[in-house]
Protein backbone atom coordinates (compact mmCIF):
# COMPACT_ATOMS: atom_id res chain seq x y z
CA UNK A 1 0.00 0.00 0.00
CA UNK A 2 2.94 2.27 0.76
CA UNK A 3 4.46 1.29 -2.11
CA UNK A 4 1.72 2.33 -4.22
CA UNK A 5 0.83 5.58 -2.63
CA UNK A 6 4.49 6.32 -3.42
CA UNK A 7 4.81 5.46 -6.95
CA UNK A 8 1.69 7.80 -7.00
CA UNK A 9 3.52 10.18 -5.66
CA UNK A 10 6.43 9.62 -7.86
CA UNK A 11 3.90 9.45 -11.05
CA UNK A 12 2.45 12.85 -9.90
CA UNK A 13 5.86 14.60 -9.41
CA UNK A 14 7.01 13.20 -12.80
CA UNK A 15 4.08 14.63 -14.83
CA UNK A 16 4.53 17.64 -13.27
CA UNK A 17 7.59 18.18 -14.32
CA UNK A 18 6.55 16.77 -17.75
CA UNK A 19 4.02 19.44 -17.91
CA UNK A 20 6.27 22.32 -16.34
CA UNK A 21 9.17 20.98 -19.49
CA UNK A 22 6.35 20.77 -22.38
CA UNK A 23 5.12 24.28 -21.50
CA UNK A 24 8.49 25.55 -21.40
CA UNK A 25 9.48 24.39 -24.36
CA UNK A 26 6.00 25.39 -26.42
CA UNK A 27 5.16 28.11 -24.91
CA UNK A 28 6.86 29.93 -22.21
CA UNK A 29 9.11 31.69 -24.59
CA UNK A 30 5.91 32.63 -26.85
CA UNK A 31 4.38 33.80 -23.44
CA UNK A 32 4.42 37.21 -23.85
CA UNK A 33 4.05 37.04 -27.94
CA UNK A 34 0.81 36.01 -26.29
CA UNK A 35 -0.04 39.04 -23.78
CA UNK A 36 0.84 41.13 -27.40
CA UNK A 37 -1.16 39.32 -29.53
CA UNK A 38 -4.35 39.64 -27.10
CA UNK A 39 -3.31 43.42 -26.77
CA UNK A 40 -3.21 43.75 -30.66
CA UNK A 41 -6.40 41.78 -31.06
CA UNK A 42 -8.70 44.26 -28.53
CA UNK A 43 -7.13 47.23 -29.98
CA UNK A 44 -8.31 46.53 -33.72
CA UNK A 45 -11.68 44.92 -32.13
CA UNK A 46 -12.05 48.45 -30.54
CA UNK A 47 -11.07 50.07 -33.86
CA UNK A 48 -14.11 48.19 -35.63
CA UNK A 49 -16.31 48.65 -32.63
CA UNK A 50 -15.93 52.58 -33.69
CA UNK A 51 -15.52 53.44 -29.52
CA UNK A 52 -14.86 56.72 -28.70
CA UNK A 53 -11.20 57.05 -27.11
CA UNK A 54 -12.25 57.61 -23.85
CA UNK A 55 -14.45 54.74 -24.27
CA UNK A 56 -11.46 52.71 -25.94
CA UNK A 57 -9.06 54.06 -22.74
CA UNK A 58 -11.76 52.37 -20.68
CA UNK A 59 -11.57 48.68 -22.51
CA UNK A 60 -7.84 48.71 -22.98
CA UNK A 61 -6.80 49.22 -18.82
CA UNK A 62 -9.33 46.36 -16.82
CA UNK A 63 -8.27 43.59 -19.30
CA UNK A 64 -4.87 44.18 -18.90
CA UNK A 65 -5.46 44.51 -14.91
CA UNK A 66 -6.75 41.19 -15.09
CA UNK A 67 -3.54 39.68 -16.74
CA UNK A 68 -1.60 41.01 -14.55
CA UNK A 69 -2.82 40.04 -11.09
CA UNK A 70 -2.36 36.83 -12.53
CA UNK A 71 1.34 36.70 -14.09
CA UNK A 72 2.63 39.07 -11.32
CA UNK A 73 2.24 35.90 -9.00
CA UNK A 74 5.23 34.73 -11.24
CA UNK A 75 7.37 37.75 -10.35
CA UNK A 76 7.27 38.38 -6.63
CA UNK A 77 9.22 41.73 -6.94
CA UNK A 78 5.69 43.04 -9.36
CA UNK A 79 3.16 44.90 -6.64
CA UNK A 80 0.31 44.02 -6.44
CA UNK A 81 -2.41 46.72 -7.33
CA UNK A 82 -5.30 45.93 -4.64
CA UNK A 83 -5.69 48.92 -2.61
CA UNK A 84 -3.95 51.02 -4.60
CA UNK A 85 -6.52 51.19 -7.62
CA UNK A 86 -9.77 52.80 -6.23
CA UNK A 87 -12.51 50.09 -5.46
CA UNK A 88 -10.27 47.26 -6.58
CA UNK A 89 -10.30 44.59 -3.71
CA UNK A 90 -7.81 41.62 -3.38
CA UNK A 91 -7.82 39.21 -6.00
CA UNK A 92 -10.13 35.73 -5.01
CA UNK A 93 -7.58 33.29 -3.34
CA UNK A 94 -6.73 29.83 -5.13
CA UNK A 95 -7.88 26.85 -2.92
CA UNK A 96 -5.41 25.63 -1.06
CA UNK A 97 -2.87 22.94 -2.79
CA UNK A 98 -4.44 23.77 -6.15
CA UNK A 99 -1.40 23.89 -8.56
CA UNK A 100 -1.98 26.86 -11.18
CA UNK A 101 -0.49 28.43 -13.78
CA UNK A 102 -0.47 31.98 -13.89
CA UNK A 103 0.11 32.14 -17.44
CA UNK A 104 -3.01 30.18 -18.56
CA UNK A 105 -5.06 31.88 -15.74
CA UNK A 106 -3.76 35.13 -17.23
CA UNK A 107 -5.04 34.76 -20.85
CA UNK A 108 -8.31 33.77 -19.50
CA UNK A 109 -8.90 36.03 -17.40
CA UNK A 110 -8.04 38.77 -19.61
CA UNK A 111 -10.32 37.46 -22.01
CA UNK A 112 -13.16 37.32 -20.81
CA UNK A 113 -12.25 40.74 -19.09
CA UNK A 114 -12.21 41.96 -22.66
CA UNK A 115 -15.34 39.96 -24.23
CA UNK A 116 -17.08 41.39 -21.58
CA UNK A 117 -16.13 45.48 -22.68
CA UNK A 118 -16.19 45.18 -26.81
CA UNK A 119 -19.13 44.81 -29.04
CA UNK A 120 -17.68 42.00 -31.64
CA UNK A 121 -17.63 39.53 -28.13
CA UNK A 122 -16.66 36.94 -30.48
CA UNK A 123 -13.78 37.44 -31.41
CA UNK A 124 -12.30 37.58 -28.44
CA UNK A 125 -14.57 34.18 -27.40
CA UNK A 126 -12.99 32.49 -30.77
CA UNK A 127 -9.15 33.59 -29.55
CA UNK A 128 -9.51 32.24 -26.00
CA UNK A 129 -11.63 28.73 -27.76
CA UNK A 130 -8.35 28.51 -29.85
CA UNK A 131 -6.09 28.99 -26.89
CA UNK A 132 -7.80 26.57 -24.48
CA UNK A 133 -7.88 24.06 -27.32
CA UNK A 134 -4.20 24.07 -27.87
CA UNK A 135 -3.74 23.38 -23.90
CA UNK A 136 -5.67 20.18 -24.48
CA UNK A 137 -2.86 18.30 -25.90
CA UNK A 138 -0.71 19.21 -22.52
CA UNK A 139 -0.25 16.80 -20.05
CA UNK A 140 -1.41 17.22 -16.26
CA UNK A 141 -5.04 18.35 -17.59
CA UNK A 142 -6.11 18.82 -13.92
CA UNK A 143 -3.46 21.83 -13.51
CA UNK A 144 -4.31 23.42 -17.06
CA UNK A 145 -8.54 22.69 -15.58
CA UNK A 146 -7.63 24.65 -12.34
CA UNK A 147 -6.31 27.79 -14.45
CA UNK A 148 -8.56 27.74 -16.71
CA UNK A 149 -11.07 27.73 -13.81
CA UNK A 150 -9.15 30.79 -11.48
CA UNK A 151 -8.74 33.06 -14.25
CA UNK A 152 -12.35 32.92 -14.99
CA UNK A 153 -12.70 34.02 -10.98
CA UNK A 154 -10.43 36.34 -11.66
CA UNK A 155 -12.15 37.76 -14.14
CA UNK A 156 -15.60 37.89 -12.93
CA UNK A 157 -14.25 39.49 -9.87
CA UNK A 158 -12.49 42.72 -12.39
CA UNK A 159 -15.89 42.48 -14.21
CA UNK A 160 -17.92 43.09 -10.99
CA UNK A 161 -15.21 46.08 -10.05
CA UNK A 162 -15.59 47.44 -13.91
CA UNK A 163 -19.50 47.94 -13.20
CA UNK A 164 -19.48 50.32 -10.43
CA UNK A 165 -17.26 53.08 -12.29
CA UNK A 166 -20.28 54.97 -13.56
CA UNK A 167 -19.69 53.73 -17.20
CA UNK A 168 -23.05 52.61 -17.42
CA UNK A 169 -24.68 55.49 -15.66
CA UNK A 170 -23.03 58.21 -17.71
CA UNK A 171 -24.61 56.66 -21.17
CA UNK A 172 -28.04 57.58 -20.21
CA UNK A 173 -26.77 61.62 -18.87
CA UNK A 174 -27.71 64.61 -20.86
CA UNK A 175 -26.64 65.56 -24.12
CA UNK A 176 -24.02 68.80 -23.84
CA UNK A 177 -25.41 72.15 -23.98
CA UNK A 178 -23.57 74.51 -26.13
CA UNK A 179 -22.35 77.75 -24.50
CA UNK A 180 -22.73 81.43 -26.16
CA UNK A 181 -20.07 83.04 -24.69
CA UNK A 182 -17.89 84.23 -27.02
CA UNK A 183 -14.75 82.03 -26.21
CA UNK A 184 -17.27 79.23 -26.08
CA UNK A 185 -16.19 75.43 -27.84
CA UNK A 186 -18.89 75.33 -30.82
CA UNK A 187 -19.30 72.33 -33.17
CA UNK A 188 -16.97 71.92 -36.15
CA UNK A 189 -16.67 71.17 -39.69
CA UNK A 190 -16.90 68.41 -41.36
CA UNK A 191 -20.05 67.16 -39.35
CA UNK A 192 -20.59 69.78 -36.82
CA UNK A 193 -20.93 66.83 -34.12
CA UNK A 194 -21.85 66.92 -30.37
CA UNK A 195 -19.49 66.85 -27.97
CA UNK A 196 -17.90 64.09 -27.42
CA UNK A 197 -17.82 62.34 -23.71
CA UNK A 198 -18.77 65.15 -21.92
CA UNK A 199 -19.42 63.45 -18.73
CA UNK A 200 -16.21 61.64 -19.04
CA UNK A 201 -15.08 63.27 -15.52
CA UNK A 202 -17.97 61.26 -13.45
CA UNK A 203 -16.21 57.77 -14.71
CA UNK A 204 -14.44 56.42 -11.75
CA UNK A 205 -10.61 56.98 -11.95
CA UNK A 206 -8.11 54.98 -11.06
CA UNK A 207 -5.26 56.57 -9.33
CA UNK A 208 -6.66 59.74 -8.60
CA UNK A 209 -8.73 61.23 -5.66
CA UNK A 210 -10.98 63.34 -8.17
CA UNK A 211 -10.80 64.27 -12.26
CA UNK A 212 -9.51 67.82 -11.10
CA UNK A 213 -6.83 66.93 -9.01
CA UNK A 214 -4.38 68.03 -11.52
CA UNK A 215 -6.20 70.75 -13.22
CA UNK A 216 -3.25 72.84 -14.50
CA UNK A 217 -2.65 76.14 -13.07
CA UNK A 218 -1.98 77.88 -16.16
CA UNK A 219 -4.89 78.48 -18.30
CA UNK A 220 -5.67 79.43 -22.04
CA UNK A 221 -7.58 82.06 -21.24
CA UNK A 222 -9.89 83.56 -24.44
CA UNK A 223 -9.33 87.02 -25.18
CA UNK A 224 -9.08 88.88 -28.16
CA UNK A 225 -6.61 91.53 -26.91
CA UNK A 226 -3.94 91.37 -29.47
CA UNK A 227 -1.54 91.59 -26.47
CA UNK A 228 -3.24 88.53 -24.80
CA UNK A 229 -1.72 85.39 -24.59
CA UNK A 230 -4.64 83.50 -26.57
CA UNK A 231 -4.73 86.34 -29.14
CA UNK A 232 -0.98 85.60 -30.18
CA UNK A 233 -1.05 81.77 -29.73
CA UNK A 234 -4.04 81.68 -32.34
CA UNK A 235 -2.08 83.81 -35.14
CA UNK A 236 0.89 81.34 -34.38
CA UNK A 237 -1.66 78.29 -35.10
CA UNK A 238 -3.19 80.04 -38.06
CA UNK A 239 0.40 81.25 -39.51
CA UNK A 240 1.91 77.32 -39.07
CA UNK A 241 -0.81 76.11 -40.73
CA UNK A 242 -0.42 78.58 -43.60
CA UNK A 243 3.27 77.83 -43.59
CA UNK A 244 3.69 74.11 -42.86
CA UNK A 245 6.26 72.05 -44.21
CA UNK A 246 6.83 68.93 -46.08
CA UNK A 247 8.12 67.23 -42.49
CA UNK A 248 5.11 68.90 -40.18
CA UNK A 249 2.08 67.61 -42.53
CA UNK A 250 3.87 64.30 -42.09
CA UNK A 251 4.10 64.84 -38.46
CA UNK A 252 0.27 65.97 -38.18
CA UNK A 253 -1.04 62.73 -40.33
CA UNK A 254 1.59 60.26 -38.68
CA UNK A 255 -0.06 61.13 -34.73
CA UNK A 256 -3.59 61.59 -36.02
CA UNK A 257 -5.07 59.33 -34.74
CA UNK A 258 -8.47 60.32 -35.26
CA UNK A 259 -10.90 57.40 -35.14
CA UNK A 260 -13.84 58.17 -36.97
CA UNK A 261 -12.19 60.55 -39.68
CA UNK A 262 -15.17 62.00 -41.76
CA UNK A 263 -14.70 62.07 -45.87
CA UNK A 264 -16.95 64.07 -48.51
CA UNK A 265 -16.54 62.88 -51.98
CA UNK A 266 -19.36 64.60 -53.87
CA UNK A 267 -22.63 63.82 -52.26
CA UNK A 268 -20.90 60.55 -50.65
CA UNK A 269 -20.18 60.84 -47.06
CA UNK A 270 -17.96 58.12 -45.32
CA UNK A 271 -15.93 57.79 -42.41
CA UNK A 272 -12.83 56.36 -41.97
CA UNK A 273 -11.52 54.27 -39.04
CA UNK A 274 -8.22 54.51 -37.66
CA UNK A 275 -6.43 53.67 -34.23
CA UNK A 276 -7.18 56.19 -31.35
CA UNK A 277 -4.44 57.95 -29.31
CA UNK A 278 -4.42 55.41 -25.87
CA UNK A 279 -4.37 52.30 -28.48
CA UNK A 280 -0.88 54.11 -30.45
CA UNK A 281 0.36 54.31 -27.21
CA UNK A 282 -0.55 50.54 -25.95
CA UNK A 283 1.45 49.60 -29.08
CA UNK A 284 4.34 51.83 -28.61
CA UNK A 285 4.45 49.77 -24.97
CA UNK A 286 4.05 46.94 -26.45
CA UNK A 287 6.71 47.50 -29.60
CA UNK A 288 9.16 48.35 -27.24
CA UNK A 289 8.77 44.93 -25.05
CA UNK A 290 9.09 43.55 -28.20
CA UNK A 291 12.63 44.81 -29.56
CA UNK A 292 14.45 44.86 -26.35
CA UNK A 293 12.75 40.91 -25.86
CA UNK A 294 11.11 41.77 -22.58
CA UNK A 295 9.49 38.97 -20.67
CA UNK A 296 6.18 38.45 -20.16
CA UNK A 297 5.78 39.29 -16.76
CA UNK A 298 7.96 42.59 -16.73
CA UNK A 299 6.11 43.50 -20.47
CA UNK A 300 2.71 42.75 -18.60
CA UNK A 301 3.35 45.50 -16.18
CA UNK A 302 4.88 47.43 -18.88
CA UNK A 303 1.11 47.83 -20.62
CA UNK A 304 -0.71 48.02 -17.35
CA UNK A 305 0.76 50.84 -15.90
CA UNK A 306 1.19 52.08 -19.45
CA UNK A 307 -3.09 51.65 -20.03
CA UNK A 308 -3.66 52.59 -16.44
CA UNK A 309 -1.97 56.24 -17.13
CA UNK A 310 -4.15 56.84 -20.34
CA UNK A 311 -7.17 56.09 -18.41
CA UNK A 312 -6.51 58.75 -16.05
CA UNK A 313 -5.28 60.66 -17.87
CA UNK A 314 -8.82 60.78 -20.53
CA UNK A 315 -10.33 61.28 -17.57
CA UNK A 316 -8.49 64.20 -16.32
CA UNK A 317 -7.93 65.87 -19.43
CA UNK A 318 -11.95 65.92 -20.26
CA UNK A 319 -12.92 66.78 -17.08
CA UNK A 320 -10.63 69.81 -17.82
CA UNK A 321 -11.84 70.24 -21.31
CA UNK A 322 -15.67 70.94 -20.49
CA UNK A 323 -14.58 73.01 -17.49
CA UNK A 324 -12.48 75.59 -19.78
CA UNK A 325 -14.72 74.97 -22.72
CA UNK A 326 -12.33 76.46 -25.00
CA UNK A 327 -12.90 77.62 -28.18
CA UNK A 328 -11.05 75.64 -31.37
CA UNK A 329 -8.87 76.90 -34.24
CA UNK A 330 -10.81 77.12 -37.00
CA UNK A 331 -13.91 78.57 -35.16
CA UNK A 332 -12.24 81.82 -33.56
CA UNK A 333 -9.92 81.97 -36.92
CA UNK A 334 -13.02 81.87 -39.37
CA UNK A 335 -14.76 84.38 -36.97
CA UNK A 336 -11.91 87.01 -36.44
CA UNK A 337 -9.28 86.42 -39.32
CA UNK A 338 -9.84 84.46 -42.18
CA UNK A 339 -12.98 82.77 -42.90
CA UNK A 340 -11.56 80.42 -45.66
CA UNK A 341 -9.06 79.05 -43.50
CA UNK A 342 -8.72 75.44 -42.66
CA UNK A 343 -6.83 72.76 -39.92
CA UNK A 344 -4.49 70.65 -41.67
CA UNK A 345 -6.80 67.51 -40.35
CA UNK A 346 -9.83 67.41 -39.14
CA UNK A 347 -10.88 69.22 -35.65
CA UNK A 348 -12.35 66.26 -32.99
CA UNK A 349 -15.44 67.43 -31.77
CA UNK A 350 -14.86 68.83 -28.39
CA UNK A 351 -13.22 71.42 -26.63
CA UNK A 352 -10.09 72.42 -26.84
CA UNK A 353 -7.90 72.69 -24.07
CA UNK A 354 -6.17 70.59 -22.83
CA UNK A 355 -5.06 68.59 -25.57
CA UNK A 356 -6.34 64.57 -24.98
CA UNK A 357 -3.64 63.21 -27.20
CA UNK A 358 -0.78 65.72 -25.81
CA UNK A 359 -2.14 64.34 -22.07
CA UNK A 360 -2.41 60.68 -22.79
CA UNK A 361 0.80 60.80 -24.67
CA UNK A 362 3.12 62.62 -22.03
CA UNK A 363 1.55 60.59 -19.27
CA UNK A 364 2.09 57.16 -21.00
CA UNK A 365 5.81 58.22 -21.71
CA UNK A 366 6.20 59.57 -18.34
CA UNK A 367 5.07 55.82 -17.01
CA UNK A 368 7.03 54.14 -19.90
CA UNK A 369 10.15 55.57 -19.25
CA UNK A 370 10.43 55.23 -15.26
CA UNK A 371 9.74 51.72 -16.00
CA UNK A 372 11.87 50.93 -19.09
CA UNK A 373 14.37 54.17 -18.61
CA UNK A 374 14.97 57.02 -20.41
CA UNK A 375 17.20 57.01 -23.87
CA UNK A 376 15.05 54.18 -24.68
CA UNK A 377 15.68 54.04 -28.30
CA UNK A 378 12.08 52.00 -30.45
CA UNK A 379 11.04 51.85 -34.13
CA UNK A 380 6.76 52.69 -33.66
CA UNK A 381 5.62 50.59 -37.02
CA UNK A 382 1.54 51.13 -35.62
CA UNK A 383 1.24 53.37 -38.63
CA UNK A 384 1.95 51.43 -41.41
CA UNK A 385 -1.50 50.04 -42.19
CA UNK A 386 -2.57 53.62 -42.38
CA UNK A 387 -0.09 54.43 -45.17
CA UNK A 388 2.21 56.82 -42.62
CA UNK A 389 4.89 54.86 -42.33
CA UNK A 390 7.16 54.07 -39.54
CA UNK A 391 9.05 56.45 -37.55
CA UNK A 392 12.44 55.77 -34.79
CA UNK A 393 12.63 58.24 -31.51
CA UNK A 394 15.46 58.09 -29.17
CA UNK A 395 13.38 58.03 -26.10
CA UNK A 396 9.42 58.06 -24.98
CA UNK A 397 10.09 61.62 -24.55
CA UNK A 398 10.71 62.51 -28.06
CA UNK A 399 7.87 60.51 -29.29
CA UNK A 400 5.08 62.13 -27.03
CA UNK A 401 6.85 65.98 -27.22
CA UNK A 402 6.16 64.96 -31.14
CA UNK A 403 2.68 64.37 -30.94
CA UNK A 404 2.17 67.08 -28.83
CA UNK A 405 3.59 69.35 -31.75
CA UNK A 406 1.73 67.23 -34.18
CA UNK A 407 -1.58 68.72 -33.09
CA UNK A 408 -0.32 72.24 -33.02
CA UNK A 409 1.07 71.26 -36.90
CA UNK A 410 -2.75 69.99 -37.44
CA UNK A 411 -4.26 73.29 -36.76
CA UNK A 412 -6.56 71.96 -34.29
CA UNK A 413 -4.43 73.18 -31.16
CA UNK A 414 -3.29 76.54 -29.88
CA UNK A 415 0.81 76.07 -29.35
CA UNK A 416 0.23 77.25 -25.86
CA UNK A 417 -2.64 74.57 -25.04
CA UNK A 418 0.13 72.15 -26.45
CA UNK A 419 2.79 73.27 -23.75
CA UNK A 420 0.44 73.78 -21.30
CA UNK A 421 -0.86 69.75 -21.44
CA UNK A 422 3.11 68.56 -21.64
CA UNK A 423 2.84 69.17 -18.54
CA UNK A 424 -0.38 67.94 -17.72
CA UNK A 425 0.66 64.24 -18.75
CA UNK A 426 3.57 64.11 -17.28
CA UNK A 427 2.03 65.52 -13.81
CA UNK A 428 -0.11 62.38 -14.19
CA UNK A 429 2.51 59.89 -15.73
CA UNK A 430 4.41 60.69 -12.37
CA UNK A 431 1.30 60.38 -9.85
CA UNK A 432 0.27 57.06 -11.17
CA UNK A 433 3.96 55.29 -11.17
CA UNK A 434 4.21 56.96 -7.28
CA UNK A 435 0.74 54.96 -6.50
CA UNK A 436 1.21 52.10 -7.84
CA UNK A 437 4.48 51.83 -6.16
CA UNK A 438 2.93 52.94 -2.87
CA UNK A 439 2.74 50.42 0.12
CA UNK A 440 -0.98 49.13 0.03
CA UNK A 441 -3.32 49.93 2.67
CA UNK A 442 -3.70 47.01 5.61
Amino acid sequence: MQLSLFCQRVRSTLLCFLFLLFTNAIIAQQKEQVLHNLNTLLVNTVMEDLFTPPVASRIYVYPNIAFYECIRLDDPTLPGLAGKLNGLKAMPQKPNGMAIDNFIAACVSYSYVAQALVGTEYKIENWRNKFTDSLLQLPNQTIIKNSIQYGHTVADSIIAWTKQDNYLKSRGMMRYVIGNKPGDWQPTPLDYAQGLEPHWNTIRPLTLKTAAQFSPKEKLVFSLNKKSMFYKSMMESYNIVKNLDSAQKATALYWDDNPNVSANIGHLNFFIHKISPGGHWLLIAQEACIQKNIPVTKAAQVCTFTAIGIFDAFISCWDEKYRTNLIRPITIINRVVDKDWVPYIQTPPFPEATSGHSVISNAASEILTSLLGDNFSFTDSIEIPFGQGIRSFHSFYEASVQSSNSRVYGGIHYPETARISVLHGRTIGKHVIKMLYLQASP
